[in-house]
């Protein structure tokens, strides 16, 4: 016997067996169960949701010997013919090869003689939205006032272009996409069936392509089936299909989140050379970011996003990059680009100067977060004992009576530097993974000490423009030095400094992780006599007075 596609192998014989259109099944079963049939149906939805199929059951289910039922025997003459597509009482039309009003007019005559074996004569007409206007005209008086042993079944997937007169005469029922969760264990049970070994993630693959479509899910399938053999991954679904690897999306993310304009170009330059459409990975990539923005502003995001759960957790891990009002922005940047690229502009270039634009798009500030900003600094600005005004200058004392305030303790937290409304903006984990040893250098200048002290820790997340800094093994000593108040002060100033925005930072300990990559400990301080040490040193005491330092160890010059 001759190899039969599992289109065609797995096709639904019975309602129960139809995929995600209960819907309508439903509906269907109850109106033959009461005897409620009508003399016309219009099935309308996109491609492979099941509508000629659905027809083709409802035409067994009215002429099987046991019927008119709702579960057709697929035992009797009838059925049986029905299934091999030679029943003489059941006539399949291709509306778009029979076009023209003669072929209606040839129904017409046609309609009027009786079923030869079965209860009814079951016309189903498939992409009904291609007959011509006088071809809708002529069928008009015969759907209106059919035979009664007469049913017209229609079929489309552009059922605006169908005629209201003849949507009117006809009970209407839309079949929906398949969900890619529902297609995706539809695929496996096949799968299981034929014994062919496939992960979920190259199910959820094959899925989101088929767009919807049983049948071109089932298709894939089978394509897939014969390129990779037994055993099925997604690695081998992408290389078949011609498909753009999702981690590629991650990661140019990634590079854009980090401002990394050099490496996004770089990926550029690998997408094209590999031969992918550029379209097609635009569309991929506002999908991508489709995926960030319901993660951030739903409370059920699973419900709305069709990922398995590796894929899901890869998503949550790059939710914090940017802001809503960021990923707005570069879904329309994206979006703009799509419409450019039918303009006849070189693809390339569109794509290299829209990745510079998403590189170095400063992030999104509301307006509400400014004016926060600026009530914070007039509270500071008015705060007793601070001493100096938005510009760092000495403010004059206010002429009221106020009451003797004693000199704030040096381990006292100094108030936390601000900035103006200019640069509010929103740092997110990879800028600062990126920036950080850049950073670090940064501040070895100011406090070599510190420097060293923070190159041992690792970010560990960015949130709210609040960095958490980990240190792993015995950094529990580290982090008592960085929290002091005063070395806080600093930080906090320089990271200011350095990132053109206020951000704070806090420190953890985890004692079960070395981390990514091993540190070499600094040398400890070694113990000394402060106080001795300035009393033998004059021009040390000076220093120290001077500059209002203090001694926290001693090392030997390099010569």
């Amino acid at each position: 016997m001759s190899y039969q596609v599992l289109a065609r192998k797995y096709r639904p014989q019975q309602f129960d067996e139809v995929i995600a259109q209960e819907h309508v099944t439903r509906t269907l079963k109850n109106a033959l169960k009461s005897g409620r049939i009508s003399s016309g149906y219009l099935f309308t939805g996109p491609r492979g949701t099941g509508k000629t199929t659905t027809a083709r059951i409802l035409a067994k289910a009215l002429n099987c010997a046991e019927g008119p039922t709702a579960t057709p025997c697929d035992k009797c003459p009838s059925c049986k013919e029905i299934i091999a597509s030679s029943s003489l009482d059941v006539l399949e039309i291709d509306a778009a090869s029979n076009t023209g009003v003669d072929d209606i007019r040839t129904l017409r005559e046609n309609v009027r003689y009786l079923p030869t074996s079965g209860k009814k004569r079951i016309y189903i007409i498939d992409e009904v939205h291609r007959l011509s206007g006088s071809a809708f005209d002529a069928l008009l008086k015969t759907l209106e006032e059919p035979p009664p042993h007469v049913v017209f079944i229609f079929a489309t997937t552009e059922p605006h272009k169908v005629p209201e007169t003849i949507r009117s005469r006809t009970q209407r029922y839309d079949f929906h996409r398949v969900s890619v969760s529902d297609l995706s264990t539809h695929l496996k049970n096949i799968a299981d069936s034929e014994k062919i070994e496939i992960d979920e993630n190259a199910l959820f693959t094959i899925a989101r392509k088929a767009d919807g479509s049983v049948r071109d899910g089932m298709s894939l399938l089978d394509q897939m089936s014969a390129f990779a053999g037994e055993k099925i991954t997604v690695q081998s679904v992408i290389e078949a299909l011609g498909l753009i690897e999702r981690q590629f999306y991650f990661d140019y993310v990634a590079a854009i989140a980090a401002k990394d304009a050099s490496s996004a170009l770089d990926m550029v330059k690998k997408l094209v050379d590999s031969g992918i459409e550029i379209p097609e990975f635009c569309q991929g990539l506002a999908d991508h970011f489709r995926h960030l923005l319901i993660l951030q502003n739903s409370n059920n995001p699973e419900k709305l996003l069709e990922l398995s759960e590796s894929e899901m957790e890869s998503f949550r891990n790059q939710v914090d990059y940017f802001t809503s009002g960021d990923v707005l922005r570069m879904i329309r940047i994206i979006t703009d680009m799509t419409a450019d690229l039918k303009s006849g502009i070189d693809p390339r270039l569109l794509l290299e100067t829209n990745t510079l634009k998403l590189a170095t798009m400063e992030s999104t500030v509301l307006f509400e977060d400014i004016l926060a900003h600026l009530a914070d600094d007039e509270d500071i600005e008015e705060e007793p004992g601070s001493g100096s005004d938005l510009f760092g200058t000495t403010a004059a004392p206010k002429p009221t009576a106020v009451h003797p305030v004693s000199e704030p303790a040096m381990d006292a937290p100094p108030l936390e530097p601000t900035v103006g409304p200019s640069e509010v903006r929103a740092i997110n984990m990879p800028m600062v993974q990126t920036a950080w040893p850049e950073y670090v250098d940064h501040l070895k200048r100011s406090n070599p000490m510190l420097s060293a002290l923070l190159a041992m820790a690792e970010i560990k997340e960015v949130r709210d423009n609040i960095i958490t800094a980990v240190f792993f093994n015995a950094g529990g000593t580290s982090k008592q030095v960085v929290e002091k108040p005063h070395y806080m002060s600093i930080i906090s100033e320089s990271l200011r400094e350095y990132f053109k925005t206020n951000l704070k930072i806090k420190f953890e300990v985890d004692l079960n992780n070395k981390g990514k990559k091993e540190h070499k400990s600094p040398a400890q301080p070694e113990k000394i006599d402060t106080e001795k040490l300035l009393e033998e040193d004059d021009k040390l005491r000076n220093i120290v007075e001077r500059f209002e330092g203090e001694i926290v160890g001693r090392k030997k010059a390099d010569d």
